[in-house]
């Protein structure tokens, strides 16, 4: 594994992390875990609450200490609300080893459990089937277009397929090809229609999606190639559009290099792509330089030209791995977004082991 760039030191300064989460902004956290994915989102503000979404928990005790340390905050505690949608993208244990904790302790406030429908014969998997059973926490298994409006963000599903779904049980299907990918959009069209700021932004979250998945994913959601013909014209086509561009993208399968390729970033077009991944490489060895020249090359094209690139954080690539110039980790991403305007990105500077100490963010200039 190529080790990821390091940051200066200088291009992080100590803030207020929590004062930066203003109730028009949604917050996006990759936590670091090691090996595997831990994400979860803070809704913009609806009605005086902050509501989350979960998508993975990979490990006992991290997720829930953000959870609690979010809640305790001043700023923040008497705001935030329950959990409508927690998203098991597929059930492998690096995304779903600590999902029967986090359920054991808010089965009460989450809504509604997405899981890909994948039957895996693990006993992690038996064990996260048997307490949403225990709990009675409400299932469904989404398949492309699959769509939930919670507080102005539209949450969408854009993997499986309906024709990789059924696939899971006939000619076959691994598990990290079985993945949820997620789109949220915010504010969401409903938002827009009632007067909310436009043009909408995108986080496309990528599990560990693979070549198969992706190939759904293009075929169901095509980009509408721009035409200045009057009859394009005429049904207001003629701008083109691509309902995979988004903002951010949590990269698929850690960097793997079966998880993306560069006709696919292309079209997404991330400002920031998001990489949970393990120094050193971890068990599986990610990220793989095949996915971080794509990343690299989709945001700095130098392969005709020679040109010297850019850095990796100045692409707008963060790794969970990534190590500042005096080898301190900088652990958990928090990413920003606000209605308009840039994102920001902050580090917690956490291990694995360890829990997010929202006071110790540095913001990445």
């Amino acid at each position: 594994m190529p080790v990821p760039d390091p940051i200066p030191a200088g291009r992080l300064t100590a803030g207020d992390f929590v004062a930066q989460c203003t109730g028009d902004r949604l917050v996006h956290f990759l936590l670091n875990v090691g090996d595997g994915d831990t994400q979860l989102v803070l809704l913009p503000e609806q009605s005086g609450t902050r509501r989350m979404l979960v998508v993975d928990v990979a490990t006992t005790r991290k997720l829930p200490a953000l959870i609690a340390a979010l809640r305790a905050h001043p700023a923040l505690g008497p705001r935030i609300g329950g959990i409508p949608l927690v998203v098991a993208t597929h059930p492998h244990n690096d995304h779903i080893g600590g999902m029967p904790e986090l359920l054991d302790l808010h089965h009460d406030e989450i809504g509604e459990l997405w899981d890909s429908g994948f039957f895996y014969t693990s006993q992690t998997y038996f064990e996260l089937m048997a307490t949403v059973d225990e709990h009675a926490v409400p299932i469904a298994q989404p398949t492309s277009g699959t769509t939930r409006w919670i507080d102005a963000v539209k949450v969408e599903a854009l993997s499986p397929s309906i024709q990789l779904r059924n696939r899971f049980d006939t000619y076959g299907v691994d598990a990290n090809n079985a993945s949820i990918v997620l789109a949220l959009e915010f504010p969401s069209a409903v938002a827009r229609a009632q007067g909310a700021p436009a043009p909408a932004r995108r986080l496309i979250l990528g599990g560990d999606a693979q070549t198969l998945a992706w190939a759904g994913v293009v075929e169901d959601f095509p980009e509408l190639v721009a035409n200045p013909s009057p009859v394009y014209a005429a049904l207001r086509m003629a701008q083109g559009g691509d309902t995979l561009a988004a903002d951010v993208l949590k990269v698929s399968h850690h960097g793997s290099k079966h998880g993306i390729n560069l006709e696919l970033i292309e079209r997404i077009r991330p400002g920031l792509s998001l990489i949970s991944s393990v120094g050193g490489g971890g068990e599986f060895n990610f990220p793989h330089l095949l996915a971080q020249e794509a990343l690299r090359e989709a945001r700095q094209p130098t392969t005709s030209s020679g040109a010297p690139r850019k850095e990796d954080y100045d692409l707008g690539i963060h790794y969970t791995s990534a190590v500042d110039d005096s080898g301190a980790g900088l652990g958990t991403i928090a990413v920003i977004v606000p209605p308009t305007g840039r994102p920001q990105v902050w580090r917690f500077g956490d291990s694995p082991a360890q829990t997010v100490d929202l006071a110790a963010a540095r913001r990445f200039a």
